[in-house]
Formats: structure tokens, C-alpha cells, sequence
């Protein structure tokens, strides 16, 4: 397997209680990951020295997400896989060299846990709940794509409405780097309503790397993109059961055209110019 930027994938047999995996068995077609699934932190960290009310905000957790996977995974019988522990622990969607891995301090909210890390500290983490998540995404791929000839990948994540100064308008938008051909499928399908401002690579943009997407997928041939929705669409259960019927129309329009993904996925060089961010409403 290739993977972006030389990065070999690790095997670890981990610690299970780091991950969840939902329907490994699942007979749906695509596979779903979500890497900011829970606001949870061990109880040796203490919180990480934030209250409760810190960690259940978007910087903890990514809000209403995890809701919505599972009511999609039940729904379709799809494999998922989810993070158990709050992204400030560790960041399961960066490379291990980015600073941003662990973060002393998340949209003006000092983590006083992550401040001074030692290296032994950092390397622990990693090994107890970074490559444990990892290793559950590689077997459950390497387990989907034994018996489904033209599995593809969702990575499912919520954002903030505002970060800072930048307001995000959409409500929704995809996350590609080594095609496009998943991300435009989605998007149409998500929008045939008419009733969405769909991103097309944004508010987020994949070119350039997007860690668990690439990871799993560059060079594999299977399709893989990212999904963030804004997260006041998502803070309700009947905002997350609306999303999730969307979802579950869209991604079973994904699967019954699958087999023209793959063919347009893998007709695309991963060398040729992709383009970038775009809107579409």
C-alpha cells in the first residue's frame, strides 16, 4: 500500500477499549469512520484540567456527530469506526509530527493537561489510543474490502458555525485530496433537495493531506472522502435525525452507483491538477 508522504501504516494490537466499531460485519457497502466521536477523557487525566461544559464544546468533540453514525450505521447496516476519547487527549485526524496533534490551547481555551508534554508522555498516548484507533480502520477496510469488490470510505465529522474571525456559511462540504469523484457524487446526491449550501473542499480543504483519509486510502484504488457538517444543524436529536436520513438517501445512492465511482475514482491520476475549494448551493 502507497500512502501520502512516505508515512508507513502501523500495526499495533492496542487497547480495544480506545475504539469502537460498530457492525463489523456490516454488509453496506461503505465503510464509515469518525475521528472526533466522543468528549470523554481517561480518569487519570483529570479532564485534562477543563470542566465538562469545555469538553462538550466543539473544541472537546465533534457535536452531534457520533449520533448521527450510529443512527446511519444501524439504518444500513454499514461497518463504522469510532474514536472513544476526546480529540484534545490526542487528534486522531494529523499526521504525528503536526504540532496541532496535541494542543495546549484550542480557540482561546488554554488545556493546562497538554501543556509541557514530555516525549515519553506524547509516545504513550500514541501508543494507547492513536494507533489502536488506526489499527481497528486498517483491518476493518482490509476486512470490507475481502468480500465488497467496490467499497468506499465516509469520514463524518461537525464543525463550528464560526472559528475566530471566519464565519463558515455552508452547511455542509467535502473534504478530498486524491479524488473528486466520491466527494461530487455525495454532493449531488446530498443536494438534489435544494435546500443546502453544499462545500465543495470546504470550509475544509483535503489538498494538501488530510490524515485518516489518505492514510487509509491513497493509492489503495478505493474512493475515500470527508464530510463536515456545520454543528447547529446537529445540536438537536431532531436536527441529527434529519442529517441522518440524508445521509442514509445519499450514501445509498453512493452504493447503488459504486461500481462507475471506482472506474471514475481510478481513470484519475492522483499527479493530475485536482481543483480546489468551490461552493455549491
Amino acid at each position: 500500500m502507497t500512502i501520502k508522504h512516505d508515512l508507513e501504516l502501523v500495526d499495533s494490537s492496542g487497547d480495544d477499549t480506545s475504539v469502537e466499531v460498530l457492525n463489523p460485519q456490516g454488509t453496506f457497502p461503505g465503510i464509515i469512520l469518525c475521528d472526533h466521536a466522543s468528549s470523554a477523557i481517561p480518569p487519570e487525566y483529570d479532564n485534562l484540567g477543563l470542566s465538562e461544559a469545555d469538553l462538550n464544546k466543539h473544541i472537546g468533540i465533534d457535536i452531534g456527530i457520533a449520533e448521527v453514525v450510529r443512527l446511519v450505521a444501524h439504518r444500513l447496516n454499514a461497518p463504522a469506526v469510532m474514536t472513544r476519547y476526546s480529540r484534545l487527549l490526542l487528534d486522531c485526524n494529523r499526521w504525528i509530527a503536526d504540532p496541532r496533534l496535541i494542543l495546549a490551547e484550542s480557540d482561546g481555551i488554554a488545556v493546562p493537561g497538554n501543556r509541557n508534554l514530555s516525549e515519553q508522555e506524547r509516545q504513550c498516548r500514541l501508543d494507547t489510543y492513536f494507533w489502536p484507533y488506526h489499527a481497528a480502520v486498517k483491518a476493518t477496510i482490509a476486512r470490507h474490502a475481502a468480500r465488497e469488490p467496490f467499497a468506499f470510505i465516509i469520514s463524518l465529522h461537525s464543525c463550528t458555525r464560526q472559528l475566530g474571525a471566519e464565519f463558515r456559511d455552508w452547511d455542509a462540504g467535502t473534504i478530498w485530496h486524491e479524488g473528486d469523484s466520491l466527494s461530487h457524487a455525495l454532493l449531488s446526491a446530498l443536494g438534489h433537495r435544494g435546500d443546502l449550501k453544499l462545500g465543495d473542499n470546504a470550509p475544509y480543504s483535503g489538498i494538501g493531506g488530510s490524515f485518516t483519509i489518505d492514510y487509509h486510502s491513497w493509492g489503495t484504488g478505493i474512493p475515500a472522502c470527508g464530510l463536515e457538517i456545520v454543528n447547529d444543524h446537529l445540536a438537536t436529536t431532531d436536527g441529527q435525525a434529519n442529517w441522518s436520513g440524508r445521509l442514509i438517501d445519499a450514501l445509498s445512492s453512493l452504493a447503488a452507483q459504486r461500481q462507475a465511482l471506482w472506474t471514475r475514482h481510478n481513470s484519475t491520476s492522483a499527479d493530475e491538477p485536482q481543483h480546489a475549494a468551490g461552493i455549491r448551493s
